[in-house]
Parts: structure tokens; C-alpha cells; sequence
């Protein structure tokens, strides 16, 4: 049977570097075969394409293929994105993207050991048994897993969907981001897949920027609000909006941290000192939602 290659089960396979790549080559050379058979589905290769790549270059190096059944093409990606997540050296990004992309086609095809099931809508109905007898959903069995918690699983399902949207704009950009070549947060690369089709480019646009660009760019922008602001009369309802620019400011600022340093939210003991930090501006908004002046 003829190997085909599937874009979409491709794209799941965090690519290796050049020397990863070339090591793999002088090994599979050095053996005189590949060893590790290419695993199929239906002629697609499921797991094993950088292993096709080289055969590409030396079709007289023998190997075999293993062909493996699957309901459907949710299924393969469960079954690859699961697969994948066993390797020890994958970004923070990748591990994230991958846990998503699990999620996702579990959902629509459901995994369950190694058979597969169907799912309700949900993805979080109850699947298979423990050893202990107790169902556990899906979501949380992936979460069990790869030892992180539901809310990150949720989170990185919205997170891989922000990445594949981003990537519809720019091709190519899936790779940079998960590879760390560029470093955009979670919560832009997120926020790309709830936004409308003519909003994406710009937003996918600022997902390439550093953070040195991003803030020179916000120091032009206030640059220019400054020299508006000056060359016109001030009036409560633009100071309003400059109080709003200032409370976005600090929202965004806040989520940066959250990203940066997650052990703020996740650790009960940095997490009650933040939430003494932050009494003192939910203080200031009480004094004035009562009639009161802060001043």
C-alpha cells in the first residue's frame, strides 16, 4: 500500500529541528533500516512522517508499515495528539496545543483506552472506568494524564483553536509560536479564535510583535492621545475614557503576570496575598459606588 500524508495528522507532529532531523537520518542509515514500523491508517501515515521524509531521500532503506484500525479521522488525531504527548521534549506550547487538539477530537470521537467511542456533544460525559471502579469525564481523565488541571485542559482547547485560526491568516505562524521562535501569550493566541474573520489579520499581526515592540507601539498610541488630548478642551466624558483606557491597562497588565507566573492564581499562599493586593482597589471602588470621595 502506497503512504499518503494527511495535512491535518501532520500538523499534529511537533516537527523535528535540522540536527534532530539529521540525527535521525545517520541513525536509520547506520542501521541499514527503519525499525520503528510507520504506523497507518486507511494508506495515511498516523505516526512516522519525518521517518517518510527520509525514505523520500533513500527509497532503498527497507522498512514496514503497521496498519491500525480507527473509527474515524477523530480518532487518529486522538490517538496521535496522546501519542505525541509521551515525548520528553516538548515546549510548554506544544504540550498545550496537543492537549487541546486531544480535547477537541475526543469530543467528537471520544477516546477510551485504546477503543473509541461515541461522545456526546459535550466531550465530558462520563468515559470508561478506573481501577477503582469510579467514570471518570473526559476532561478530567486527559487532565489526570498529563498531570495538569480541568481548567487547563479547557483553557489549552481554546488555546489550540487560536493557534489553527492564527495560522488560516498566517501560514507558518503555528510553528513559530509553538516552537518558541515567537512568544505571544496564551490569552492572544486564544482571543484570535473568538474574534470576527476582518478583526484576525491585525490581531494575528500583533501576535509576531515583542513585547519592546508592543510597548513602543502603546507609547505612540498614548503619544498621539496626549497631543489629541491637548489640542482639544478636556471634558468629563473624554476623561472617562481615559480612566477606561487606564482600568484595560491595568487588566492587561494583570493577565501578563497571571501568564508569566500562573503560581500567583494556582498557590493558595501567593494567591491570599493578591487577593489582599487587590482589596485595596475593590475598596476604592466601593467608596465610590457608595457616594463616597476617594480623594
Amino acid at each position: 500500500m502506497e503512504l499518503q500524508v494527511d495535512e491535518e495528522f501532520s500538523t499534529q507532529i511537533p516537527p523535528l529541528t535540522d540536527e534532530e532531523f539529521a540525527q535521525l537520518e545517520e541513525n536509520i542509515l547506520s542501521d541499514g533500516e527503519i525499525i520503528s514500523p510507520i504506523i497507518t491508517w486507511n494508506g495515511f501515515i498516523v505516526d512516522g512522517h519525518n521517518r517518510y521524509r527520509i525514505l523520500q531521500k533513500h527509497p532503498e532503506i527497507p522498512y514496514k508499515a503497521f496498519e491500525m484500525e480507527f473509527p474515524d479521522r477523530y480518532a487518529v488525531l486522538a490517538w496521535i495528539c496522546h501519542n505525541q504527548l509521551g515525548r520528553r521534549n516538548l515546549t510548554e506550547e506544544q504540550k498545550k496545543y496537543l492537549i487541546g487538539k486531544q480535547y477537541s477530537a475526543e469530543k467528537m470521537g471520544a477516546f477510551k483506552g485504546n477503543q473509541y467511542t461515541l461522545s456526546d456533544e459535550s466531550g465530558c460525559s462520563p468515559k470508561g472506568n478506573n481501577q477503582n471502579g469510579s467514570q471518570k469525564r473526559t476532561c478530567e481523565r486527559i487532565a489526570d494524564e498529563n498531570h495538569v488541571g480541568k481548567k487547563y485542559v479547557l483553557n489549552a482547547e481554546h488555546y489550540a483553536k487560536g493557534v489553527d485560526a492564527a495560522d488560516e491568516i498566517d501560514p507558518g505562524i503555528r510553528q513559530d509560536i509553538l516552537s518558541g521562535k515567537i512568544a505571544p501569550t496564551a490569552k492572544d493566541v486564544s482571543e484570535v479564535a473568538d474574534a470576527e474573520p476582518e478583526e484576525r489579520p491585525e490581531m494575528v499581526r500583533r501576535l509576531r510583535m515583542t513585547k519592546k515592540e508592543k510597548d513602543e507601539e502603546l507609547k505612540r498610541m498614548r503619544e498621539i492621545g496626549e497631543s489629541l488630548q491637548t489640542a482639544r478642551k478636556v471634558t468629563e466624558e473624554s476623561m472617562l475614557a481615559s480612566v477606561s483606557a487606564l482600568v484595560d491597562t491595568m487588566m492587561s497588565s494583570c493577565n501578563r503576570c497571571f501568564h508569566e507566573f500562573p503560581k500567583l492564581l494556582d498557590d493558595p499562599h501567593y494567591r491570599a496575598q493578591l487577593i489582599e493586593i487587590m482589596q485595596k482597589p475593590k475598596n476604592y471602588i466601593l467608596t465610590i459606588e457608595t457616594g463616597g470621595s476617594p480623594l
